[in-house]
């Protein structure tokens, strides 16, 4: 599929949604999601007219499906807050600070005082009908290949609950994920090409895990695509993961706009959600001007001496950390690359300078953790930087083999509050070879299985845990099983 995009006036414009690490914006509960359900609210939610004496087109279309709302509580990761019963706490100083040396990544502007606003929610994801947004960057910009990107506006936000269920006539959230601080990035309708837009999209991911302060896995980052053409209208479009696709997604909303205009119909202001096929209908395009004052919370100065301390503190860019990772610790290009897609750079640093092997490490985080979830379908999103720390640790002190390390890794993204599970390797040959014996003298048919090395190395190391080398037990084993 091609188009002459300069012909067909093509505009398009990325929105995108960063979770930060830190606790909730206004309040200080834990925002790692770990934790399971304890009890539930129920509410309705209904639209009213506002000053001007007008419904929200979403709004409505919302109320008219005359939905029930339920929110699941988690004790830890949720609060009164969360429920819309106590008012909000002071904004989160250590969030609002990775948020403006993001904005100062981007060349913005920043606002002298920091004013939170209420932005109307009208879908049940968030208990108060509306979600808290300040402004904390303004005309910026960043550069493609295809020329400079403006950056209209940084935010920092609370995120909505994470639905859980949804029917026609019932929704149900998790309050767990409502008030993790966000970042929203809104570029201006500047790209005049679908692969500008792609490319635009990977250096604002590149500049956000520049800081280290972000957070990895499924759900934690957000991109949306807003995409007009001539005689068209502005569509947004959701649900963009993968980025490689976001070419295919324009061609497939012009292709879709071109439908209309050629059959003279105008195009009607939607959100869509993307698939590899086009997009569906998700909402009408809510309307402009839907912003207003939080009373509860007071404006937060900001002095050109606070701006000047994290001006000093902004942390290197990945293109620029990239040869100093291929210097400093002996890794390839292409490992360094793959750190940085999967998110994994700061806490390979973090683990090297520790004293870990670089080789191990990197291989851990990258092929490792992508075969655990590939072959195992493993959640590795589970992990957190503790997870890695302790692992490392216990391999460090002789307390997990190299081969227990996936192995332990595995057992914390499928129970993240679980101990690792350690103790006293089995490094002695001659104590690891009488462990062997017994084993197959439990188990005498894996010597008559098609692959009898393969099917009693499952065996051992399934009883052993990682508490020995693998290399060490496959040459144990061949050793055993031709006598």
């Amino acid at each position: 599929m091609s188009f002459d995009y300069r012909k067909l006036d093509l505009k398009a414009g990325l929105e995108v949604h960063q979770q930060l690490s830190s606790h909730k914006l206004f309040c200080n509960c834990d925002s790692q999601m770990l934790q399971q359900p304890k009890d539930e609210i129920f509410r309705k939610q209904r639209a009213v007219a506002g000053e001007l004496g007008e419904v929200d087109a979403a709004a409505l279309h919302e109320i008219l499906s005359n939905k029930e709302f339920h929110y699941k509580v988690y004790p830890e990761e949720s609060c009164l807050i969360e429920a819309d019963e106590e008012p909000p706490h002071e904004m989160n100083r250590n969030a609002l600070e990775i948020g403006l040396k993001i904005a100062l990544m981007l060349n913005c502007e920043i606002p002298e005082e920091i004013h939170v606003m209420r932005k109307q929610v009208i879908d049940g994801s968030n208990t108060s009908g509306f979600q808290r947004t300040a402004i904390i960057g303004l005309n910026g910009w960043v550069d493609t290949s295809f020329g400079r990107v403006g950056i209209t506006d940084v935010e920092i936000e609370e995120d909505a609950c994470q639905i859980i269920e949804k029917t026609d006539k019932k929704a149900v959230y998790g309050l767990h994920r409502l008030g993790i601080p966000l970042v929203e990035i809104g570029t201006a309708p500047d790209m005049k090409l679908p692969e500008q837009v792609k490319e635009a999209s990977e250096k604002l991911g590149m500049i956000l895990r520049s800081t280290g302060c972000v957070k990895r896995g499924l759900g934690t980052i957000r991109q949306d695509v807003n995409v007009s053409i001539k005689k068209g209208t502005r569509i947004e479009l959701k649900g963009v993961q993968d980025l490689s696709k976001i070419p295919n997604y324009v061609d497939n909303e012009i292709k879709r706009q071109l439908d209309f205009i050629k059959k003279k119909k105008p195009v009607p202001k939607e959100v869509r959600r993307v698939n590899d096929a086009g997009s569906d209908f998700m909402r009408p395009l809510t309307g402009g001007a839907r912003m207003y004052p939080e009373t509860d919370i007071p404006p937060i100065s900001i002095d050109d001496k606070y701006l000047k301390r994290l001006r000093k503190q902004l942390p290197e860019l990945w293109e620029e950390k990239e040869n100093r990772f291929m210097k400093q610790f002996k890794v390839s290009k292409d490992v360094v690359k793959q750190l940085n897609r999967m998110g994994m750079s700061e806490i390979f640093e973090r683990l090297v300078k520790n004293g870990h092997d670089p080789k191990i490490v990197s291989f851990t985080l990258t092929s490792g953790l992508t075969q655990l979830k590939r072959k195992e379908n493993v959640p590795i999103e589970n992990l957190i930087d503790d997870h890695f720390n302790n692992v490392f640790s216990a391999f460090k002190k002789g307390k997990i083999t190299k081969d227990g390390i996936l192995s332990s890794l595995k057992q914390l993204a499928n129970n993240p509050k679980a101990k690792i599970e350690t103790g006293e390797t089995v490094s002695d040959e001659a104590s690891l070879r009488k462990k062997i014996k017994e084993i197959i003298n439990k188990n005498p048919q894996v010597k008559n299985a098609p692959r009898p090395e393969q099917a009693c190395m499952g065996l051992v190391m399934k009883e052993l845990r990682g508490k020995a080398d693998g290399k060490l037990v496959m040459k144990i084993l061949k050793e055993e099983l031709v006598k």
